[in-house]
Formats: C-alpha cells, structure tokens, sequence
C-alpha cells in the first residue's frame, strides 16, 4: 500500500498498515464520523474534483472523507484535495485499512467483476461490525434483465445500511422494502468554467480550424454503443454547408475511421479548458445513445441536447423533451435530422432551450445536491 502525496494527510504509515492522525480526527473539537470510500480500480479525472468537493463539504459536517482505490489515471490536471490511499484492493488489504484506520462507514462504490466485494462485505460488516453504504444506479443499466447480475446487486442492497443512488428514477431497481434507506445524489460534475467571454466565439473554432457557421458537436470515448453512425447519417442528410460536425474524443472501438467530409471536424482528446470553450463555442449537442455525464457538460455551457430513446440512464433525467432538448425516436434519421436543423435555424427556439439548459444543470445537476445526497445515507446510516 502507498499514501499518496498529500500535505496535511491525516493517514500515516505504520509499520502495522495505516492509522488515522490525531489532525484527521479531530481530537479537541467535536466528534468525527470517519467514512471509507472505496472506488474499484482507478479514479477518472472527473471524479477527482467531485471527491475534492465531497470531502470539503462532508467536512464541515462532521464527516472525515478518505478515498481509497488502485490510482488516479495517469494525466491528471486535477490535484486530489481530499484524503488518498493507493493500494492493491483485497478483502484483507481493505479490512487491515478499516481496522486500523478506526473507519465508522465504508463506501462501497464497487462494481461486480471485482472478486472482493461480497469478501468485503463479509470482513467490514459481519467481523468488524462497521456500517456500510452502497452506492451506484441500482443494477446494470446496459444489462437490466440479467438474472444473476441483479440477484447480486440486490443481495448487496439488503446488506448495506443505506442506499445511494444516482437519480430518482432508479428507485425502481430496489426492491421495496429497502426504500427507507435510500437517497438520492444526482450524478453530476463539480464544474467552474465561466463561460466564453463576448465576442470570442469564432476565435475559439478558428483556433480548431472550423469554419462553418453553426457546428453540431459530440464529445467523448467514440465507442459503438453510443450510435455516433446515425449523427454522421443525419448530418449527411442535412446536407447543409453551413453546418459542421465537431466529434472530439479518443476513438477506442475505431467507430470514426471511416467517418470523413468537407465539414466533419475529428479532433482527437481535448482535456481542461480547452474542452470547455470548444463546448460553448458549438450550437447544439448531439448523442444519438448511451446518455452520461456529457449532458452535464452540455448543459453547463448552454447547449440544447439530442439523443435517441431507448437507452436508460441516471443523467438522461436531465433532459427535459421540449425544453432544453429533443429525444428522437430510436433509429429515425430523419427525425434526428430535423430535430438538429430546427434549433440550428431557429435562433429563439435555439435561446430558451439553452437558458433552460443551464437552469436545470444548476438547479438539479449542482453539486451541493449530490453532496447532500451523501450527508443523508450518512446521518442514516450512522444514527443510533
């Protein structure tokens, strides 16, 4: 195990494994709940400012917050603000940790591959008699209907203390009589851009080389579960030389190789900044499946979204049909492709659909709400 740098760390190796200091604890000042959040394998840099501001914000209610997962993905931007231990997730490293850090709570965002899981439960709240909280969207949203997969999501519900899911929506995968102790933390991002200053949209697209007037963009991992064929599709039946098509992401499944023309822009990764002006300097979002955090970002730099239904997801309660953005039938070209030409040429329609956009991410997609979420299973789970 390895303590990852952090000035004023309040975990310190010990010859025997790790313990809390007494700054973590807080000794001389009032009682601290210590809570164990475990994240299977690596943390993504997105989460990494998410932690930051749950730590913060547990904090000053009386909750010690360390995180504790195999690394952070190499490149990071962000630095990790909150409590950090790397180590090679076991059933037994994790106890070691649980008992000689005195943990109160343990996290458990875990998903089924890791073998450790159902162990952890075993050594954390049968032998060590420590309170647990699970925390995801309910089961395998991509494989709903699968049998074996759901009789363990729900053996794990019926262990845990409380429930944490994702969106409300979700409910529905837990059975009733668990109800009571769950809570609701929209997944989210902890964003801070500002906003393109006036009048630099068109440098941000010259800087990226585009040169159409009204850009459709789509941002991510290309992977074929997000449908990105039938955009292209769309786009080509626009047929329109005033509307380009910005795709920026890695290409891990290949999906864009054969994806070219005058007014497709394949941009490879962007991370930091960068991603963000190139958001708010785009018109309008499109992600024909597999709805996640991109509608977050969407929405924070104004943009109406499109996608596709079919596909469930926690953030797709974020788009509001009508609203801030349009859901096309499932496979209907022509529909996306009408849906994309409405709000490019229509400028008002275009407008309220991106004020409305903005609203509803600040509104139920903050991320005071989710740290909310978190202090409610907590309080719950640790009250006598």
């Amino acid at each position: 195990m390895k303590l990852a740098e952090n000035p004023g760390a309040g975990w310190m190796e010990a010859e025997q494994g790790f313990v809390c200091s007494d700054v973590h604890l807080g000794i001389g000042r009032n009682p601290v709940i210590r809570v164990l959040l475990l994240h299977g394998a690596q943390i993504p840099h997105y989460r990494v400012p998410v932690y930051n501001h749950l730590s913060h914000y547990l904090g000053e209610r009386s909750f010690a917050l360390t995180v504790a997962s195999e690394g952070i993905q190499p490149g990071n931007p962000t630095p990790a603000e909150f409590e950090f231990v790397t180590m090679h997730l076991t059933a037994g490293s994790i106890a070691h940790l649980v008992w000689r850090g005195k943990c109160d709570v343990v996290i458990m965002f875990v998903d089924l591959r890791h073998f450790y899981l159902f162990p952890v439960y075993l050594a954390v709240k049968g032998i060590l008699r420590r309170k647990m909280v699970w925390w995801g969207q309910g089961r395998d949203l991509a494989h709903p209907d699968a049998i074996l997969k759901n009789a363990a999501y729900a053996t794990e519900h019926a262990l845990c203390d409380a429930i944490i899911l994702y969106a409300e929506h979700l409910r529905k995968y837990v059975a009733r009589r668990f109800h009571h102790k769950i809570f609701i933390a929209n997944n989210t991002l902890a964003l801070t851009h500002p906003g393109l200053p006036p009048g630099s949209k068109d440098k941000v697209l010259r800087s990226f080389n585009i040169c159409t007037r009204k850009n459709i963009i789509c941002m991510g991992r290309f992977q074929k579960r997000k449908r990105v064929d039938r955009l292209v599709a769309a786009m080509q039946l626009m047929n329109r030389p005033d509307i380009g098509l910005i795709l920026v992401g890695p290409d891990t499944e290949g999906v864009l190789e054969n994806v070219d023309g005058p007014n497709i822009y394949k941009l490879g990764p962007i991370y930091d900044k960068h991603r963000f002006d190139l958001l708010s300097a785009a018109d309008v979002y499109c992600l024909p499946g597999a709805v996640g955090l991109s509608i977050v970002d969407a929405f924070h730099c104004g943009l109406p979204f499109v996608t596709e239904e079919g596909d469930e997801s926690a953030e797709i309660a974020y788009l509001k049909h009508g609203e801030n953005g349009f859901v096309v039938p499932r496979g209907d070209v022509k529909e996306l492709a009408r849906s994309l030409l409405l709000l490019l040429d229509n400028d008002d329609l275009r407008a309220r659909f991106s004020d409305a956009a903005r609203k509803e991410v600040g509104v139920n997609a903050s991320i005071e709400q989710l740290c909310e979420g978190f202090v409610g299973a907590l309080r719950y789970a640790t009250n006598p």
